[in-house]
């Protein structure tokens, strides 16, 4: 239930806001036991399309985007059915069963905490498609027809079949339609309150009884929902509000968490996010430190729809001998209307170990397997010897998970997931004690960093992760490090016939003035009951070649399973593994390049498995026969005393790059010109991570010129990374 600041603040956005609402309320959820539910009718059960809407304001998201439930009529063993999700730090995801297996289509984390945004997933019968605010924001392949949950009771804020998926927050103006509503109806609805007669409209909750228990259906369908377990003296609160300006301060960047303490002056830089589709300028954020007299500053930057900006104030704040700081930092506009999340309050006390995560459990449930954590980085770690993560885990109340499964954590920079560290769960006890050297990753644990810790669990009670980040005082041993991505591959099948396990030889460029170069890997096998019970029982030896020349090996097997620090485990953990054991941390394989590369050159590097052929390459069962395959994560460190110069970097009066338009619709342009030609690799990655264009060519002159089609891409922020013989560049890009 909301305290009654919340509901104050709602009945003032209502009331300052102007939306086509005679009167306008909404329910509010919270997320222990609040939830509607709906009895089963032929009319909640569309086949061929389907659309869900609904209005929503988080009060926290869950740690999994399907664990925050807005709609849910889903059931099992088969799959049957649908829902619309929310969480994972601002993420929403539709999914459907088609032919009893789920297809899901889940967006970018744009959305913000106490901000309203309509919703819509959407199914036409060939793709799934996800609106935030009438924006497209995904599109995912989903061929065939829903496999109906008829005997499901839907709910609207819970899951009806995996307990526990509860929502935070408020939900207004519910509906289902049987109809796959296209973008312009969507937008053309989405602020206006519809009659219930509409077309293709089964299910219409419009929330505004505003007593009682009953959520009445506005359609002739009556698929009237009933409160449970709420309240209606105080679940019943002011409905959404449409809002074109919409900003607010997200997080403290400056002064930082971590650190040895304030020794100095320094500026104070906030994060702000822009929780509307419209771009935001010349507003004011300001800011008071340890109850002193207000600073008050215009942001003259354009920060686009969905996007956070660090914004630095100008004039530096004396800090030198204080234990800790208070800030209170807020947003300030003519323009916006919603007040709940202008401001952040925030004591500051530096200490060289930060916990990212504490006892956070993962689970197959409503913790999910996935978790974030973002964090303000110092802008300078020169001071600073190393950089170090420690990893333990400890059980839950209902017992530790049984298996032995991978687990990693990573950073997320730029729209590039990083891996930071691996290690496999132990057989149902506590351990831990690990700790990575993640001083490689320095020039990227800088400002703002998305960390993202996954266990691979199936069962109900998981495991608590304990994740703490260590920075170490003194002079490091390089003073610049520069980090690139060499082979990186979650899931290469090993030894089937009809899939290649060749692992393309990657050219990479040696700043001019490195002098020193390494390969930090970090690869396991995984699958059993193959030949040779390959690759998780299999003992083989790689090789990495350099300028084609075979010069290092990598035996990738395991001998201390037995003896490692976790002992007394159940199952087989004394096994002998590809590349891991059971409760232990996987640490990176190190090759030096030492009189291998020329600082300002191009090094070719290929990492050639041992060659293996699987004769039982059919009839896996999830159990005792897996498919074999190897996890790959492999970079390229440089270092270097002095700012590594990148090859582009050094001969940017000879390379010339520009896309256009930018910010682009449908179609962008590509245009280099450089002094070289060559193979040219072209790659345009959304703001996750993941590939959507993928180009390689052959171009015969230094000056060339791409056109990459955008069309069907959802709006937001994407990043295209062109790599040539010149060197490697990326640049973002605003798709509208």
């Amino acid at each position: 239930m909301k305290n009654s600041i919340k509901n104050f603040l709602l009945f003032l956005l209502v009331t300052l806001s102007a939306n086509s609402f005679s009167q306008n309320f909404a329910l509010d959820l919270d997320a222990v036991n609040d939830k509607i539910g709906v009895n089963n009718s032929a009319s909640l059960n569309p086949t061929t399309a389907l659309t869900l809407e609904a209005w929503i304001n988080a009060d926290t998201w869950k740690s999994s985007v399907w664990a925050g439930t807005i709609i849910g009529k889903q059931a099992t063993s088969p799959d049957r059915g649908y829902c619309l999700t929310v969480g994972e730090g601002g993420k929403a995801e539709f999914t459907v069963s088609i032919n009893n297996l789920w297809v899901s289509a889940t967006t970018p984390a744009i959305m913000g905490l106490n901000s309203w945004y309509h919703i819509a997933g959407v199914f036409d019968g060939a793709t799934l498609k996800v609106y935030i605010n009438g924006v497209l924001q995904v599109t995912s392949t989903a061929l065939g027809i829903i496999s109906a949950s008829s005997a499901t009771t839907m709910y609207i804020g819970e899951n009806p079949t995996w307990a526990g998926r509860y929502f935070d927050g408020t939900v207004d103006e519910v509906r289902i339609w049987n109809t796959a509503r296209t973008q312009s109806e969507i937008q053309a609805n989405l602020g206006t309150e519809l009659l219930g007669s509409e077309t293709g409209l089964v299910a219409y909750y419009k929330m505004n009884e505003n007593t009682g228990t009953l959520v009445g259906d506005a359609t002739s369908n009556l698929n009237n929902g009933t409160m449970l377990n709420m309240d209606p003296a105080t679940d019943w609160v002011p409905g959404f509000i449409v809002s074109t300006s919409d900003v607010g301060v997200v997080g403290i960047a400056s002064p930082c968490l971590l650190g040895a303490g304030f020794t100095s002056s320094e500026k104070i830089s906030v994060a702000i996010k822009n929780y509307a589709t419209t771009a935001a300028t010349g507003f004011q954020v300001n800011y008071k430190l340890n109850g002193g007299s207000v600073v008050t500053e215009t942001v003259n930057a354009t920060i686009q729809p969905f996007e956070t900006y660090i914004y630095s104030f100008t004039n530096p704040e004396n800090l030198n001998g204080q234990s800790s700081c208070s800030l209170v930092s807020y947003t300030s506009s003519v323009l916006d209307n919603n007040y709940a999340n202008d401001t952040l309050t925030q004591t500051i006390s530096q200490a060289l170990t930060f916990p990212l995560f504490n006892n956070l459990q993962h689970n197959f449930g409503s913790a999910g397997q996935t978790n974030h954590k973002i964090f303000y980085m110092p802008d300078s770690l020169n001071d600073y010897s190393q950089i170090l993560l420690h990893i333990d885990l400890n059980c839950p109340v209902g017992g530790c998970d049984p298996w032995d499964q991978y687990a990693r954590l990573s950073l997320l920079k730029d729209g590039e997931a990083w891996e930071l560290a691996r290690y496999i769960t132990p057989f149902g006890k506590a351990c831990g004690g690990w700790v990575f050297d993640i001083t490689d990753f320095r020039s990227k644990l800088v400002g703002q960093v998305d960390f993202e810790s996954y266990i691979q669990v199936w069962g109900a009670s998981g495991w608590l992760l304990n994740a703490v980040i260590e920075l170490v005082p003194g002079t490091p041993a390089y003073k610049y490090v520069k980090i690139d991505k060499l082979w990186n591959n979650d899931y290469l099948v090993y030894g089937d016939p009809g899939i290649s396990y060749n692992l393309t030889d990657t050219l990479m460029n040696i700043p001019n003035n490195a002098v020193s170069a390494k390969i930090r890997l970090t690869s396991t096998g995984h699958g059993q009951g193959n030949t040779s019970n390959a690759a998780e029982f299999y003992n083989a030896t790689h090789t990495i070649n350099v300028n084609g020349v075979s010069t290092f090996t990598q035996n990738l097997w395991k001998t201390d399973c037995a003896t490692n620090s976790c002992t007394a485990q159940s199952g087989t953990y004394t096994y002998s593994r590809a590349g891991w054991c059971p409760g232990q941390d996987v640490q990176p394989h190190f090759f030096d390049l030492a009189g291998l590369f020329t600082p300002g050159q191009s090094i070719s590097l290929d990492y050639v498995l041992q060659p293996y052929t699987n004769l039982l390459n059919t009839g896996y069962n999830n159990g005792s026969h897996t498919e074999p395959y190897l996890r790959v994560q492999g970079y390229l460190v440089s270092y270097g005393n002095s700012p590594l110069v990148s090859i582009q970097e050094s001969e940017i009066q000879n390379l010339e790059l520009n896309v256009y338009p930018n910010p682009a619709k449908d179609l962008f342009s590509v245009y280099c010109k450089s002094a070289k030609s060559g193979i040219v690799d072209i790659k345009l990655y959304d703001a996750v991570g993941r590939l959507y264009y993928s180009k390689t060519a052959n171009h015969l002159q230094g000056e060339w010129y791409e056109e990459i089609s955008v069309k069907d891409a959802p709006m937001g922020f994407y990043f295209l990374k062109v790599k040539s013989e010149s060197g490697i560049v990326t640049k973002k890009i605003i798709l509208q």
